[in-house]
C-alpha cells in the first residue's frame, strides 16, 4: 500500500489540515454549498445547518382595519395585531456560540494557507487521486477505521479529564471489540454488529476549554492545520497521549500519519470539489468554519 515514492511525497504532506478546514467552513451567501457525502468520524467533519427565517407574524404593509367592519352600526372595530413585525423565538438547535476570533497574524496566517493550500491541490490531491484508484473503497474505509482505533487513547483519557465517564466507558468497549473481532481496528465490529455508536470524539483542546483557558489567536502553520494557540498546546497534548509515538519509530509512524493524512483525502476526493472557486474568501471561510466547529464540540 505505501511503496517508497508514496512516502516520500506523502511526508511532504504530513499534517496538512486543509481539506478538513474546507470540510468545517460553513457555506455564506457567497458560497454555494455542494451536497455532502456521508464522512466517518475521523474526518471530523462538520457541516453548519441552514439559517432558518421564519415568515413574520404580520403580514408588512397590511391595513390594520378589517373591511368587514366597515358596515357595522356600533363601529365595534375588531382588534387586529400591530404592523410591527414580532421577533421570532425560533432557535436554531444547532446553533452554537464560537469564541470572538482574533486574528493579529493574519498576513502570516495568509501567507502559510496559501502554501497548504498549494501543496494539497499540486501534490496531496493528485496522489489521492492516484491512490484512490488502486485502493477499493472498502479498504480505504477500513484504513479510517484502524486509523481511528489507534487514537482510542486521547479520546478515552480526555473523556475521563472532562468527566464524560459514560463516553470513556463507550470508547473502551468500542476499542477492545474492534482491536480483537475488528482484526485490530480494521472492521467496526462495534457499530455493526453490537449497536455501540462512537461517541463525539474528545481532545486535549476541548479539555482546556473546559478548564477555562481561552481560545488565545487564531494561528496557520505550514504542513499543519488551522487552530489555536489553546489547539496547538492540545494538539502536542494528543501527541504526547498517544502510546503509538512510543513504540513505533519516527520514520515509520511518520510515514503511518503521512499514510493516514492521504486515506483520508482519497475518501474525501469529491466532497468539497469546486470548492474554491465558488469562495470569494476561502481564508476567511475557513477559519469561520474552523471557529464554529470547535465551539460545538466544545458544548458537546
Amino acid at each position: 500500500m505505501r511503496d517508497h515514492l508514496t512516502l516520500t511525497v506523502l511526508g511532504v504532506c504530513f499534517g496538512l489540515g486543509l481539506p478538513s478546514a474546507l470540510l468545517a467552513a460553513p457555506m455564506s451567501s457567497q458560497v454555494s454549498q455542494p451536497a455532502l457525502p456521508d464522512i466517518p468520524r475521523s474526518s471530523e467533519v462538520l457541516i453548519s445547518p441552514p439559517y432558518f427565517s421564519p415568515e413574520p407574524a404580520v403580514e408588512p404593509g397590511r391595513s390594520q382595519e378589517d373591511p368587514g367592519n366597515l358596515d357595522r352600526e356600533d363601529d365595534e372595530q375588531i382588534p387586529v395585531m400591530d404592523e410591527t413585525v414580532v421577533e421570532s423565538t425560533f432557535e436554531d438547535p444547532f446553533a452554537t456560540e464560537s469564541e470572538p476570533v482574533q486574528d493579529p497574524w493574519e498576513p502570516f496566517n495568509a501567507g502559510a494557507f496559501t502554501l497548504n493550500y498549494n501543496i494539497d491541490r499540486y501534490a496531496l490531491k493528485p496522489v489521492a487521486r492516484v491512490y484512490s484508484g488502486v485502493v477499493p473503497p472498502d479498504v480505504q474505509n477500513s484504513l479510517v477505521n484502524a486509523f481511528d482505533n489507534l487514537g482510542f487513547a486521547s479520546r478515552f483519557l480526555n473523556s475521563i479529564f472532562q468527566g464524560k465517564l459514560d463516553r470513556a466507558g463507550t470508547e473502551m468497549q468500542r476499542f477492545l471489540l474492534n482491536s480483537t473481532l475488528g482484526v485490530g481496528g480494521l472492521f467496526d465490529v462495534a457499530t455493526h454488529m453490537f449497536g455501540i455508536e462512537a461517541p463525539p470524539a474528545e481532545d486535549t483542546g476541548q479539555t482546556l476549554a473546559t478548564y477555562g483557558m481561552p481560545s488565545g489567536p487564531y494561528m496557520v502553520l505550514p504542513l499543519l492545520p488551522p487552530m489555536t494557540v489553546r489547539d496547538a498546546v492540545g494538539y502536542a497534548g494528543n501527541i504526547f497521549m498517544n502510546p503509538v509515538n512510543y513504540f513505533i519509530p519516527f520514520g515509520p509512524n511518520l510515514g503511518l500519519n503521512a499514510g493516514d493524512r492521504l486515506n483520508d483525502r482519497a475518501v474525501n476526493l469529491e466532497t468539497f470539489e469546486g470548492l474554491e472557486e465558488s469562495t470569494i474568501d476561502l481564508y476567511g471561510a475557513v477559519r469561520s468554519g474552523y471557529m464554529d466547529r470547535r465551539a460545538k464540540d466544545i458544548q458537546e
